[in-house]
């Protein structure tokens, strides 16, 4: 009888830290950092700066896909809110 071993292939990457990017943007969005809390896994991700006094919460999340969705998510809020006030800057007419 075989038994199945709980493995991902995120197992093989090595690091604790990684910078979320969007091409074409010279700046990443965001940091997430691999930590143990209580021996489990958990991923924290802030904003980016170039140093952590400059970074922002962003959230604590139990997953790397996890913190990367919340990271995106932020992105998408943020582009929508700037889209919208640059919109209202002129006139807040509806193209067409």
């Amino acid at each position: 009888m075989c038994s199945v071993i709980d493995w991902h292939p995120r197992r093989l990457v090595s690091g604790t830290e990684w910078t979320m990017t969007v091409p074409g943007h010279a700046e990443p969005l965001a940091v997430i950092r691999r930590l143990r809390f209580e021996g489990r896994p958990v991923y924290r991700a802030v904003t980016w700066a170039p140093t952590s006094g400059g970074r922002e919460l962003i959230g604590y999340y139990r997953s790397g896909d996890e913190a990367a969705v919340a990271v995106w998510r932020r992105y998408v809020e943020q582009q929508s809110t700037r889209h919208d006030a640059a919109s209202r800057t002129h006139g807040g007419r509806e193209r067409g």
